[in-house]
């Protein structure tokens, strides 16, 4: 039985008490819930508005998850895809390091611009992954507000 639903008329201060109390409920906790409707039409339109935005908040943390979500994947695979090249890279300089009178100058600079080349490769494959995301924001609104706390 609701705090709200009630037949009896009732001073404006105890039709809002409960209202708070049941949004209260809903606040800690049972977020799928929604508030009751009141038989007072004026109450009726603040709960269908407070339902509304409890829904547009539901929805806006259920995107907000999905993108966090498909940002970690991104990063563990960017870590991946980094790794191998990098890897190459580092054992063909140490090595040059470790026998700098047996080098082939020429030999090694191709090697390792070869490495850069793939480098570069996964950088811009990221970039292009990473495109959808940005227009999910963008098209959400969110692009200007996140570009302000974006490190410079």
């Amino acid at each position: 039985m609701s705090a709200i639903s009630t037949s009896e008329p009732r001073p404006c201060t105890y039709l809002l008490d409960a209202m708070a109390g049941e949004l209260e409920l809903i606040n800690h906790g049972d977020t799928g819930r929604r508030m009751t409707e009141a038989a007072d039409a004026a109450a009726t339109r603040l709960v269908r508005a407070i339902n509304a935005a409890l829904a547009r908040s539901e929805e806006a943390e259920k995107r907000a998850r999905c993108l966090l979500e498909e940002q970690c994947r991104l990063g563990a695979d960017a870590a991946h895809a980094l790794r191998t090249p990098v890897a190459a890279l580092r054992a063909e300089l140490e090595e040059a390091v470790l026998n700098r009178g047996h080098v082939d100058l020429d030999e090694l600079l191709s090697r390792t611009l070869s490495a850069v080349g793939r480098l570069q490769e996964v950088i811009e494959q990221l970039q292009l992954l990473a495109g959808p995301s940005v227009a999910v924001l963008e098209a959400g609104g969110y692009g200007e507000r996140l570009r302000r706390f974006a490190p410079r």
